[in-house]
């Protein structure tokens, strides 16, 4: 009983930090403005290392319902749904390859590789066919609109795909490698406390 209120409890703490990392996003030079760099997904990441992939999860879900509920500023939902279709791919794939590779050093990078081509594979597809289109609807705009945004970062986004290939696939690896990096010296902190278990 104590050790289920205490997960429950770390991972509302995870979900908080996580919500609250929202807001801290930084803009990348030829990419466009929407596309900003953050670090909301290291405590799902902390917290499905620490209790598994479905907790990660968990605390991608709830701060994406915090973040919907009490500082949505237009889009319907459809950002805080990317975020949450991309942060538990990152999430799960990662933790998923560190649990089937024994704990170590070499096996989180090959884990967090394999998250970070995960989602940005799943949310290349993803953009194209559903978040573009839902988002530019949403804002009464087209795609046609969005791409033209785009191309005042990039003059090489000429379409749709363009945008994805010369914007959100690489944005996403830029991403991943970056949380990836701030994540590793906090899993190595927490190596001891999994390989106990």
């Amino acid at each position: 009983m104590r050790g289920k209120v205490r997960r429950t409890a770390m991972l509302s703490l995870l979900s908080t930090i996580g919500f609250l990392l929202m807001f801290v996003e930084i803009p990348l030079p030829m990419f466009p403005a929407f596309l900003k760099i953050g670090v909301s997904e290291i405590p799902a990441l902390i917290g499905a290392i620490l209790f598994g992939p479905l907790a990660g999860v968990a605390v991608e879900l709830i701060k994406n319902v915090l973040h919907f509920l009490l500082s949505n500023q237009g889009g319907m939902g459809v950002g805080e749904l990317s975020n949450f279709v991309a942060g538990s791919t990152f999430v799960v794939v990662s933790v998923f390859f560190m649990q089937k590779l024994k704990q170590s050093k070499i096996n989180f990078w090959l884990g967090m590789t394999a998250g970070t081509t995960a989602m940005a594979a799943i949310m290349s597809v993803a953009n194209y066919y559903f978040f573009m289109p839902a988002f530019a609807y949403v804002m009464g705009m087209s795609v046609h609109d969005i791409v033209g945004w785009s191309q005042e970062a990039n003059s090489s986004i000429t379409s749709l795909w363009a945008l994805i290939l010369y914007a959100i696939l690489p944005f996403n690896l830029i991403k991943g490698l970056a949380e990836a990096i701030i994540t590793y010296p906090i899993y190595n902190r927490l190596r001891p406390v999994i390989q106990s278990k």
